[in-house]
């Protein structure tokens, strides 16, 4: 057997990898067996059959039992795929037409369908309504913080002193077979005794995230921006962010376009306070140079314009209020793919939905805001029926 031949990685495994694995070779077998001319595709076919069972199988048993039928009926119809169903869906249609484009009107009509009602926009996370930079200046700052990576209790004012910050860089995982939490980032896990079960990373400075309107007030005011009239248009965005003296800011951001693919604005950010660290390793973002990168101020004077956000404009992101929180954005019109496309109460990463609806990879290493926002934009362009690559629009 191939060492290329292993099953299809899924979000959510039906049945064991081994399991799989061995029934995957089994196919592969029976494959060469039934079909009359077997060619060296044989193995990108048995993958493709063996993952498509997987995806629409809800347990392991539901799962054996689709493979058993699938035996079953390439035996029966000697591997003529044409006659072959998976799931009550045909592998294989024999006058099957090309995807037809889609006019601007009909995507626009089904985006609409896809926005949020404010009252599930709020309970997401979203900020609808403005602190008044009266209050804003009035209210007092929070005399300590936590740290988000240590969780120690500090003085913000003491926030540019040097100390040590000990922390793990990734979150904690339940080990189902030691019955204990492990980090990924180490190893090491919460039942170990060793030192570094306290942290495998050191930083010089504490770091906090401000969450409440009237903290993110204070370092700039929330822009409304129906406020901004403008030409209607769809745009993907994304942000990264870093720590700072004032606490969690953007540091880059992307603007797409729905229906050209054009990257509008990408530009890396000075933020308003005093950069404590970049988050390089998740925000792909290692410097910023002052004398070529845009301030804060004048990239939302850029961003928040009548030719790009403006009150006709409809916004797409996955976890989306984090990014306009950061960008001091108060917008109305929303399709959020991590509310529109989770399972259950629990939110499914926008990596996870890339590999899923698009089978591709992103995050692999460090985030790009504009892998981020292209992935987004086409989860929602492959989910509604949207070609992805369309480029004229009627």
């Amino acid at each position: 057997m191939s060492s290329s031949l292993r099953p299809m990685d899924l979000v959510s495994q039906p049945a064991p990898y081994q399991d799989r694995y061995k029934i995957l070779q089994k196919l592969v077998a029976h494959l060469q067996k039934v079909r009359p001319n077997p060619s060296k595709s044989t193995h990108k076919l048995a993958i493709g059959l063996e993952g498509r069972v997987a995806k629409t199988s809800a347990s392991a048993q539901s799962y054996r039992f689709s493979m058993s039928i699938l035996f079953r009926d390439l035996t029966k119809h000697k591997g003529d795929l044409s006659k072959i169903r998976i799931a009550q869906k045909p592998i294989v249609s024999a006058a099957k037409p090309l995807r037809e484009n889609v006019t601007k009107a009909t995507a626009m009509e089904k985006l609409r369908a896809l926005l949020h009602e404010i009252s599930v926009l709020e309970k997401n996370g979203y900020n609808m309504s403005s602190v008044s930079s009266g209050a804003a200046q009035d209210s007092v700052l929070a005399v300590h913080e936590t740290c988000v990576r240590c969780n120690t209790k500090f003085e913000r004012s003491n926030i540019m002193e040097k100390t040590l910050c000990r922390y793990h860089h990734s979150k904690k995982q339940f080990d189902k077979a030691n019955r204990t939490y492990q980090y990924p980032c180490c190893g090491e896990t919460t039942a170990s005794t060793s030192f570094l079960r306290l942290g495998c990373k050191t930083n010089k400075h504490h770091v906090f995230k401000s969450e409440a309107v009237e903290s993110l007030s204070e370092i700039s005011e929330f822009i409304k921006t129906w406020k901004v009239e403008g030409e209607e248009n769809v745009l993907a965005l994304d942000c990264e962010m870093g720590f700072t003296s004032l606490g969690y800011e953007m540091i880059r951001l992307t603007v797409v376009d729905f229906f050209t693919s054009k990257t509008l604005f990408d530009e890396i950010i000075q933020p308003i306070g005093e950069v404590i660290d970049l988050n390089t390793q998740f925000s792909g973002v290692s410097d910023i140079d002052k004398q070529s990168s845009l301030t804060y101020h004048d990239a939302m004077e850029k961003v928040v314009s009548p030719n790009l956000i403006n009150a006709n404009s409809i916004l797409i992101g996955h976890g989306l209020e984090n990014d306009l929180n950061v960008m001091r954005i108060i917008h109305r019109s929303i399709i959020d793919t991590a509310i529109l496309y989770s399972k259950g109460k629990y939110k499914v990463s926008l990596k996870n939905l890339a590999f899923e609806f698009l089978s591709r990879k992103i995050q692999s290493g460090e985030h790009d805001s504009s892998e981020d926002a292209i992935a987004t934009m086409d989860v929602v362009k492959v989910k509604n029926g949207i070609p992805l690559d369309q480029k004229d629009w009627d």
